[in-house]
């Protein structure tokens, strides 16, 4: 009886011992997954200032009867081939910014194949700048605002007016954005001729192409 009896409490303790620590599993340690840093668009931080330079190709169509420095009469646009614009700017949010801009024309003009040393062009301008990012590095403007653009010849022509333009930027980094853009900084057909408001059948009518870079601060 007592052989018996030592043999029913073995098997429970045996039993007892392996419904403790036989089938539990080791808890298995969480792990928590921190995203890495996404890099976004300058565009997408607040209140930021930025600067920027750019390569400009400008452009001045051919005026009726109308050559720069009394050259032959031919049908063809005066184009400043190497010009350059500065920008400094203010981001206010993702979608809105101000921007004023300075171009200038770096090298001769070209007109019918000939080159003009003394027909220079700048521009100073003041734009509201309205943005969309269509990505995390890439977006989308429009430039709306008031400039005065200026040919400075054997004579003088200068326009103030309104000026437009649209493009996009795309973010290397945080920082830095490359850009590409039109700008239209004249098409008026009432303009300054030496001081003098003069009245044409054609329009003054000056745009460039903007390829560049900005940094954000």
């Amino acid at each position: 009886m007592k052989k018996i009896i030592l043999s029913v409490i073995s098997i429970m303790a045996v039993s007892s011992f392996s419904f403790a620590g036989g089938d539990i599993e080791p808890a298995v340690e969480s792990t928590l997954h921190i995203p890495s840093e996404v890099t976004t668009s300058p565009l997408a931080n607040n209140r930021a200032l930025y600067i920027g330079l750019s390569y400009s190709y400008a452009t001045e169509s051919q005026r009726e009867n109308y050559v720069p420095n009394d050259l032959l009469l031919a049908s063809d646009d005066t184009s400043w081939e190497f010009s350059g614009m500065a920008q400094f700017g203010y981001i206010i949010n993702q979608n809105f910014a101000v921007e004023s801009r300075f171009t200038a024309s770096l090298d001769d003009a070209k007109y019918d194949g000939t080159d003009i040393s003394s027909y220079d062009l700048t521009n100073m301008a003041l734009y509201a700048k309205a943005m969309y990012p269509v990505a995390d590095v890439l977006s989308v403007y429009a430039l709306l605002g008031y400039g005065q653009t200026t040919i400075d010849g054997k004579n003088e022509y200068k326009s103030d007016g309104l000026q437009w333009g649209a493009g996009a930027s795309y973010s290397l980094n945080n920082k830095v954005s490359f850009f590409a853009d039109y700008t239209k900084l004249a098409l008026e057909d009432t303009y300054e001729q030496d001081g003098v408001d003069i009245t044409t059948n054609d329009k003054l009518d000056i745009g460039t192409v903007n390829i560049g870079a900005s940094y954000s601060f």
